[in-house]
């Protein structure tokens, strides 16, 4: 477990700039712990024409500051969208990245067909609304074999049937090499804010945070999700945004955070935000003629930093190091 206290610095391994796009709203399951804002369909997707013309523009700017566009696309589920395909490709031939979060209900034809332009999928076993096991199993074997694919599972972990949850993705890892978390659930998620994780059993605590899937073996960069973490007394290490989820280390407050600056977040509505807490507001719209990006970090005034995107951002606190600057001034004087 990493011991927050002694951190004071986190940091993603790769040098990308994040665009984390929730782009529609539209889905076709209907999950119990996600809000309606995430699935009812209520908000128009933006046209092919404006999402080109902003990917266009922000990788311009990304790629000025040296960095590559990274793009995680979310919903809702984004795979139902009828320009998807055309939009990744178009991301991939231009140099830029893709990673996408989906439930895994397209055909496999559509997974074979678009696995090329996936850098990374991130497939959601929801153990309610799943219509078929083995088509979701096929799909995670499908992009298993995409060698420039990497595949990550997330079982939602509803602790009304947290052991039909837990049964499966021990059949998945069976199966296929990927990794594999057994993801909490979180009240408020979608809506005004994460306000507190789903009551969980002492035991059923130990086994999310202790199961794990396998290493896929494919040569490929680390995922964003990896960061380098460097503690006050000079050690340094390397922890994953599931570990600091998984163990409630997840409380930045009083930090130096760099959403903004080397991420963004989009809504449903097309505004853009440093982060999923929309702390300091909006930055700006999909449909601006041009936007100005943050160039300095924010002051984290949020008690639980949910969102994967969101913890990936470097992370300073400054507060601490201050503290020990004045310890040894003080030292030194006396």
């Amino acid at each position: 477990m990493v011991k927050i206290k002694e951190l004071f610095k986190i940091k993603s391994k790769c040098d990308l700039f994040l665009i984390n796009w929730a782009l529609m709203n539209n889905c076709n399951y209907k999950c119990s712990y996600c809000h309606p804002d995430l699935n009812s369909g209520s908000i128009k997707a933006p046209s092919y024409e404006v999402v080109v013309n902003f990917v266009e523009n922000i990788s311009s700017d990304a790629k000025k500051l040296g960095l590559t566009p990274y793009f995680e696309f979310g919903g809702g589920e984004v795979t139902l969208l009828r320009y998807f395909s055309k939009l990744i490709q178009l991301i991939h031939e231009n140099g830029g990245l893709v990673c996408i979060v989906s439930n895994g209900s397209k055909s496999l034809s559509w997974w074979r067909e678009n696995a090329e332009y996936l850098n990374g999928v991130s497939l959601s076993y929801h153990v309610n609304d799943i219509k078929d096991e083995n088509h979701f199993t096929e799909v995670a074997k499908t992009l298993e074999s995409s060698k420039n694919t990497r595949l990550h599972v997330n079982v939602m972990m509803d602790p009304q049937k947290f052991n039909d949850c837990y049964l499966y993705a021990q059949r998945l890892k069976e199966q296929v090499k990927c990794s594999i978390a057994l993801q909490p659930l979180f009240e408020g998620f979608g809506h005004g804010g994460i306000t507190q994780k789903y009551n969980y059993t002492d035991k059923q605590e130990s086994l999310m945070k202790s199961f794990r899937g396998w290493p896929d073996e494919k040569n490929l960069p680390e995922p964003r999700s990896f960061l380098d973490i460097e503690y006050i007394d000079g050690l340094k290490g390397t922890v994953s945004t599931f570990d600091l989820l998984i163990n409630d280390q997840v409380n930045f407050i009083g930090w130096d955070c760099y959403a903004g600056v080397e991420s963004i977040v989009i809504t449903f509505a097309g505004e853009i935000y440093r982060a999923w807490c929309m702390q300091d507001g909006s930055i700006g719209s999909i449909y601006d003629t041009g936007i100005i990006l943050p160039v300095k970090p924010t002051r984290c005034r949020t008690k639980i930093c949910q969102c994967g995107a969101d913890l990936s951002s470097t992370k300073i606190n400054k507060r601490l190091i201050e503290q020990l600057d004045n310890s040894i001034a003080v030292t030194q004087i006396l």
